[in-house]
């Protein structure tokens, strides 16, 4: 079984940063230690609302990255201007509004109804574009009407759940989504609140390519440092049960 890919969220380094008020807590040079560490890729976002990533956070890990960069943005015509003028590797479309700007999955009818106006634009750049949404077989037969190249599925109901049954249907459920967006010809990623406990069975699903830690890791890395909290997830997806 080959490796499932790490990517590391730096949205939280930024929050952090605004809620002390330090620039100690810097994203980009936290994106540049965990690539040093071993992660394969950097997932950053720019939502509206304050305590986030600001655009020269953006700019700067775009300027410095070395692995791939996958950047978060709401679906809507200024942000998709700046994603083309900054051109990251792949854009990941995400729910979100001023009073809760922590990303959501999106609704098939918005994707219907927004995306195709601006995907030719990313296909032209050569951006890879993918939309964050629920692990859903129902969603997935709606985006069939879109040429997109990946999907993000939402991972918070497995890594969420209340008990051990909860998190066992959330697994089928989110195992079953990824068989049927790869049979659909898509890359799959997944994001959400996922904790080192959940890698192995994460990793054990075959058509799952990228895995996107955010929170946890950075609570680890504040624990042990940045190169054992990457090194240890990454022996968290080789660890397929």
């Amino acid at each position: 079984m080959h490796t499932r890919r790490l990517t590391v969220d730096v949205d939280d380094v930024a929050r952090l940063r605004s809620f002390f008020k330090d620039q100690a807590f810097d994203p980009v040079q936290f994106a540049v230690l965990c690539e040093y560490a071993g992660a394969h890729g950097i997932m950053a976002s720019l939502l509206p609302g304050g305590g986030g990533l600001q655009q020269r956070d953006v700019e700067l890990i775009k300027q410095v990255h070395q692995s791939f960069f996958n950047l978060h943005l709401p679906l809507d015509n200024e942000h998709c201007k700046l994603a083309l003028s900054l051109k990251p590797d792949m854009v990941t479309f995400v729910q979100t509004s001023k009073a809760h700007p922590a990303p959501a999955p999106l609704e098939p009818e918005f994707i219907l109804t927004a995306l195709p106006e601006v995907l030719p634009n990313f296909q032209a750049n050569n951006i890879a574009v993918a939309v964050y949404i629920s692990p859903s077989i129902a969603t997935l037969k709606e985006l069939t009407k879109v040429h997109i190249d990946y999907v993000e599925f939402d991972c918070n109901g497995l890594a969420l759940a209340a008990d051990t049954n909860e998190e066992l249907v959330a697994l089928d459920t989110l195992r079953s989504a990824v068989f049927a967006a790869a049979k659909l010809g898509l890359g799959v990623n997944v994001f959400g609140a996922i904790e080192y406990e959940h890698l192995p069975a994460l990793a054990a699903i075959g058509q799952l390519e990228d895995v996107t830690m955010g929170r946890s890791l950075l609570r680890r890395a504040l624990q042990v440092g940045i190169d054992r909290a990457v090194q240890e997830a990454l022996r968290g997806l080789n660890a397929a049960r």
